[in-house]
């Protein structure tokens, strides 16, 4: 089959989109000979540019002239490629207008009303942008061609906002971020330290002031223990005893990177109890590197962090003294806490791979060119 890719941002450049049309381009090459990379820099530049029109209601990449100025170049693009089929990663802006006659499978982490329902940053948005991004939704829905999301939450909070029955919609987590994924690695001892880590930006959203009061509490039940906080410096965690903070740590910088990843090896916990999470790349990267995950039951993280084995999932309204006594029983547990270790490792193995997640995508997009063809 010849393949079209195009993607939200541009996959050649790893910090978009956490890196997602990266790797997901890295895995479909191996699987499919044919495959062309549509990308659009200069549409995407003029959309970045654009984009502080949200801060007053209006999303300009669901615009009707963006959308349709997408599809028109796309069809053009698809034509020099004679395209057999087009995967999408997170582009319905850009392949919802295209001529019906090109199939697409569309990858996401969540449709456009429920996401913009979720995340606190859309609230400004106007009627006529929540309407036109719907329109343009139900239209790739209305293709009646495969849509991808990364968890059952995606999956069924699309089936209840648009009406439409739940296996319209395929399920398929995505894979840890790693140029060479990191080796087995068997904890014989929890350590003597209980050493919390956090990964994020964004201080707030990623649950940070939940994670600061629960660490204090343990310092005051257990002693010496330890937050590393790596992605922000949040101001009211300076001069806290027990936290030490390591910055913006780049993966594409060997040395940052051998610094991460050393974090990752050497922690007890992965804590990151965010308040919105469609997904959460780092709790797969977690599990990588057998590093149990605290995380709130929110979104899809649940399609990564199963409570009870490889991390605990508290529900929104749990209180500090919850987290701090699930996080307490775990430690002073080490064969439960090692368990969980081995089933983080395992979650990584079976479940959470760019490889697994490219088998389920080569299948769904072989299934569609039989379809079409009529096989």
């Amino acid at each position: 089959m010849r393949i079209a890719f195009v993607s939200l941002g541009s996959p050649f450049n790893r910090s978009s989109w956490s890196g997602i049309p990266y790797y997901a381009l890295r895995e479909l090459s191996r699987r499919f000979n044919d495959l062309t990379v549509i990308d659009t820099p200069r549409l995407d530049e003029g959309l970045r540019y654009a984009s502080s029109l949200a801060a007053i209601g209006v999303l300009v990449s669901r615009e009707p002239v963006v959308t349709r100025a997408f599809g028109h170049w796309l069809d053009k693009r698809l034509t020099e490629a004679d395209a057999d089929a087009v995967i999408s990663i997170g582009a319905a802006h850009k392949v919802a207008y295209i001529d019906p006659k090109w199939p697409v499978l569309h990858v996401a982490d969540a449709l456009f009303g429920p996401l913009v329902d979720y995340y606190p940053k859309y609230r400004p948005l106007n009627g006529r942008s929540r309407r036109i991004g719907n329109a343009l939704q139900r239209h790739l829905i209305n293709r009646n061609q495969p849509i991808m999301l990364t968890s059952d939450w995606a999956a069924r909070s699309a089936a209840e906002y648009y009406g439409v029955p739940p296996e319209r919609f395929g399920v398929a987590p995505l894979g840890a971020n790693f140029d060479v994924e990191p080796a087995a690695y068997a904890r014989v001892s929890q350590g003597d330290k209980l050493k919390l880590l956090f990964v994020g930006y964004d201080w707030p959203r990623k649950g940070g002031a939940l994670v600061l009061q629960v660490f204090r509490e343990l310092r005051r039940h257990i002693g010496d223990a330890e937050l590393h906080i790596v992605g922000c410096k949040p101001a009211e965690t300076f001069g806290v005893p027990g936290v030490v903070h390591h910055g913006h740590l780049s993966k594409t910088d060997p040395e940052q990177a051998a610094q991460l990843e050393n974090l990752f090896r050497t922690s007890s916990f992965l804590f990151m109890p965010s308040q919105q999470e469609a997904f959460g790349l780092v709790y797969c990267e977690a599990c990588a590197f057998g590093l149990p995950s605290i995380a709130r039951d929110t979104g899809g993280v649940s399609a990564i962090v199963q409570n009870g084995s490889n991390g605990l999932l508290f529900g929104a309204d749990a209180a500090v003294e919850d987290y701090v006594a699930g996080i307490r029983e775990i430690w002073a547990d080490q064969p439960r806490y090692l368990a969980m270790t081995r089933a983080a490792r395992a979650a990584f193995e079976n479940r959470l791979r760019w490889n697994v997640w490219g088998a389920r995508v080569e299948a769904e997009i072989r299934a569609l060119g039989r379809k079409i063809n009529g096989d």
